[in-house]
């Protein structure tokens, strides 16, 4: 599945095993369940964006949410990376990570990482930071607090 956070889709399939579930509580929130512990983010909204078969949540009154991009300051070269097939191989890559921490009144806290890998092309720049490497990007991790 995907979490969608200001128009980023961020995977929900973890590099290490734990693969959060999202769904509805019984009464009509969405929440995300993981560790045998579960969040709601709050009430279904309904849009002409999620009429199909998507979920979706606003952000409420009391909540305090944020999206955190942090980008490595340690980048390593791709000396052997080719690319015989679909034009240029990146000459630099480097990780980027995506931190969701949304907080509740009740004091309910979930916090999730992900790591990417984004490229660097020499005439372009530092590419998408959603570049993916088998075993070692997408969701690591995942921490439900439940408050009081």
């Amino acid at each position: 599945g995907v979490l969608r956070v200001n128009g980023l889709a961020l995977s929900l399939d973890a590099t290490n095993g734990l693969t959060p579930n999202i769904g509805t509580t019984k009464d009509d929130q969405l929440a995300l369940a993981a560790g045998g512990k579960v969040f709601a983010f709050g009430p279904l909204s309904s849009t002409a964006d999620n009429a199909d078969d998507h979920l979706a949540a606003t952000l409420q009154a009391d909540d305090d949410a944020s999206l955190t991009i942090r980008r490595s300051v340690l980048s390593w070269p791709t000396l052997f990376d080719f690319n015989f097939m679909t034009g240029p191989s990146p000459s630099w890559k480097r990780h980027i990570h995506y931190r969701l921490l949304w907080k509740k009144p009740s004091g309910a806290k979930l916090e999730m990482l992900w790591r990417y890998e984004q490229y660097f092309y020499p005439e372009l720049g530092w590419g998408s930071g959603f570049m993916t490497r088998e075993g070692s990007t997408g969701l690591i991790g995942v921490d439900i607090s439940l408050g009081r």
